[in-house]
Parts: structure tokens; sequence; C-alpha cells
């Protein structure tokens, strides 16, 4: 076996139901992410793609089921991101009239003490420049100045930015929905080398290009 093989799961849900009334929105769903890999998730509008990944993310309680990370059974938003579990999604959920420094502080509570922003600040500036190259963002404006394309790279790199540790799950739900093709490649390129070092990622898209060329399994 390799050595990825031996390590536990990221995240494995086992045997998963969920339920909306009489519609079955997930009917016994085994699903394992492995350290190290990224994990193409396809399928027509509503085929469970967002059920599932609120259960993974701990927004929503499986009705049957369980799920666990590194091993460790548990649910919740709180439990899930303690694991390492972050989301990126379609619609996007920064607040418009603070600064990107400021969404930075919202998503990374562990930017604490009398120099935080400051902290923030150099911790966003970084990672955009290594997902975006050449982005031209300004982290001290207000996410409402920015471009449509412009809050999805922010919203992006402050998903997988290193506080106090780098992620383990990052769960991209049509990340370049509103990126040019240039963009979408920088990132591309960037979810590629982030599972080369050993993180993982869950990404959704209806690109299958991008599903293709990055994802290790679909």
């Amino acid at each position: 076996m390799t050595e990825i093989a031996q390590r536990p799961a990221v995240v494995a849900a086992d045997g998963v139901k969920v339920h909306f009334g009489a519609v079955k929105a997930l009917d016994g769903v085994d699903l394992a992410i492995l350290p190290g890999e990224c994990v193409g998730l396809v399928g027509h509008n509503g085929a469970g793609k967002s059920t599932i990944v609120n259960v993974i993310n701990g927004g929503l309680g499986a009705h049957e089921g369980t799920v666990s990370y590194s091993g460790q059974t548990g649910q919740g938003i709180g439990f899930a991101r303690a694991h390492g579990v972050r989301c990126v999604f379609q619609e996007l959920s920064l607040s418009p009239n603070l600064t990107v420094v400021e969404n930075t502080r919202i998503m990374h509570s562990e930017l604490t003490g009398w120099n935080w922003r400051a902290k923030a600040l150099g911790i966003i500036r970084a990672k955009l420049d290594e997902i975006f190259p050449g982005h031209h963002i300004d982290a001290k404006s207000t996410v409402g100045a920015l471009s449509i394309a412009e809050r999805q790279m922010v919203e992006i790199a402050i998903t997988f930015a290193d506080v106090t540790e780098a992620p383990k799950l990052v769960i991209l739900d049509e990340p370049t929905s509103s990126l040019d093709a240039g963009l979408a490649k920088q990132l591309m390129d960037y979810v590629r080398n982030f599972v080369a070092s050993g993180g993982s990622v869950l990404l959704i898209s209806h690109i299958l290009g991008e599903i293709l060329s990055t994802s290790d399994r679909i």
C-alpha cells in the first residue's frame, strides 16, 4: 500500500442519507477523500452535490449514516472546521461593507491581538500573490468596491490562507464561475500544487476540462 492509502481519510461519509420531506436528496452515500488527492464531483442540478457538501462541512446533519474527520466521528460546522475543512461556495459570503483584511479576520478568528490587522494584511496579500500572481487587488479596500471576479479571488485566497495551520480539505463549489480563462488556469495550477503538497480538494464544476485536468478521480 502507498503512504497515502495507509493514512486515514480527511473526511469519510458512510451510508449518509438526507431527505427533505418525501424527497431523498442523498440515499446511502459513501464518499472518502484521502490526503493528497483532488476528487471531482459532477452531476446534474438536483443530483445531491450541494447536499453532500453541506453534510461534509457540518452545515447539515445526516438523517442516517456517519461522517468522520481523520477517523473522528462528529458533526457541526465547528467540528468540521476544527478538523481542517473549509469551503468556497458559489454564492459568495464576504461582507461587502468590510475591507478584505476585515473579512479575513471574520473567517480566521485566530487573528487576534493589537496588531491583527497587520497580520491579516500580510497573510491575505501573500496568499493572493501565490494563487493569482499579478492580481492588483488592494487588500485594504472594501469588498463592495471590488468586481465579482475579484471578490471570488479574495474568498478563495481567504479560504486557503494559513493562519495557525493549513486547511486539510478545501471544498470548491464552481470556483471559476466568475473568473476568466487566465485566472481559472492560475487557480487550477494552485490546486494541483496544494494537492501535491498533501492537501485535499473536493472540486465541483460543470466545466469538465477543469475536472479532467485537475482531479485524481471523479
